[in-house]
């Protein structure tokens, strides 16, 4: 396994230059990747109705795509990548973004209403470090919104493929048990657990992506258990 400092060096250099000004066109391209996109800022504003309303911190930030879902709030973001915060500080309502490791959050305890990270929390390996940081920045009764990628989700075994072959840096995939787990070690409780899509709609061809989309609505209810991923809803006990 590579050491702390090297993961974190790849990550920070992974999104410089024109991936980080091209990373929000890029994935808008194709109207399957939107579909998920949509789905995932639909379940994060029902998450953020709610929670506290004075500031929130969005933890690898990355470009702050998401931080139009959280006015009225003041925006905070941390990143690894310096360049991704050029693009994030473009953005309406930041109140400071900055370079800094997830795992040793530059804030102090109980600051933030909310702190939320999406699609981080699969690429680390220290990832317990980093929510038990987002813990302890969250103020009691604070609410922390996290994407767990399902170990049992149809659609994971091509992504674990892929990570056999090499074509992923680090990627986590999480039983719905250790979820609850992260909550009992982290004094958190769960307030609600929501689903994405059971397959990638990339699996079909974009003439079909209305067909796709209703057969994952379907399969979804169906058969939640088998979701994509799982958008958590903490609370700070």
């Amino acid at each position: 396994m590579k050491s702390k400092e090297e993961i974190k060096k790849e990550l920070a250099d992974q999104y410089f230059g024109d991936e980080a000004e091209d990373y929000d066109t890029n994935r808008s391209k194709d109207p399957r990747r939107s579909e998920v996109i949509e789905i995932q800022e639909r379940i994060t504003r029902d998450f953020l109705k709610n929670t506290g309303m004075n500031n929130i911190l969005d933890v690898a930030c990355g470009t702050g795509r998401f931080f139009k879902l959280y006015s009225p709030r003041d925006i905070y973001g941390i990143d690894i990548s310096s360049a991704m915060l050029q693009q994030a500080r473009k953005r309406k309502g930041v109140k400071k973004v900055q370079v800094a490791d997830a795992e040793k959050i530059p804030f102090r305890d109980n600051f933030f209403d909310v702190v939320i990270t999406s699609q981080f929390i699969m690429h680390t390996p220290f990832y317990k470090r980093v929510i038990k940081e987002m813990t302890r920045v969250v103020k009691k009764n604070g609410s922390v919104i996290i994407d767990f990628p399902n170990l049992y989700s149809i659609s994971y075994f091509f992504t674990k493929k892929r990570i056999k072959r090499g074509e992923l840096r680090y990627y986590n995939l999480f039983k719905k048990k250790e979820i609850y787990q992260i909550a009992k070690e982290n004094n958190l409780k769960i307030a609600a657990i929501r689903e994405t899509v059971v397959f990638s709609p990339m699996f079909f061809p974009k003439s079909l992506i209305r067909l796709s989309m209703a057969l994952n609505w379907l399969l979804v209810k169906i058969f939640p258990s088998f979701s994509y991923v799982f958008y958590v809803h903490f609370i700070k006990k």
